[in-house]
C-alpha cells in the first residue's frame, strides 16, 4: 500500500518530485562523514568527538527531510485516493 502510494504520488504530481531529493543531502553527509578530513579528527566539538556531533546533527536533520517527503508527497496522494474511493462507494 505504501509503495503504491509513493509511486502514485510521483505519477500524479510531477512538480513535487523535487521533494524526493530533500533527504539526499543528510544521507550523503552521513555516508561520507568518515572521509571528510574536518570531521574525522581527534578534536572536540561541544566537548564530544567531531564525528559524533556531525552524525547526530545530520540524523536530526534527516527527520524533517523524511517528513517533508511524507507530508508533501505521499499524504496528499493518499487523501485523494481515499476521496475517490469514497465517491465511488457512494455512487
Amino acid at each position: 500500500m505504501q509503495r503504491d502510494a509513493i509511486l502514485g504520488a510521483i505519477e500524479d504530481s510531477p512538480q513535487r518530485r523535487w521533494l524526493l531529493l530533500v533527504p539526499v543531502a543528510p544521507v550523503l553527509a552521513l555516508v561520507t562523514a568518515v572521509w571528510l578530513p574536518f570531521v574525522n579528527t581527534a578534536d572536540l566539538w561541544l566537548g564530544m568527538p567531531r564525528l559524533l556531533v556531525w552524525c547526530s546533527a545530520w540524523v536530526l536533520l534527516l527527520l524533517p527531510a523524511l517528513a517533508a517527503v511524507e507530508f508533501g508527497l505521499v499524504r496528499p496522494h493518499e487523501e485523494r485516493s481515499d476521496d475517490r474511493q469514497l465517491e465511488e462507494a457512494t455512487l
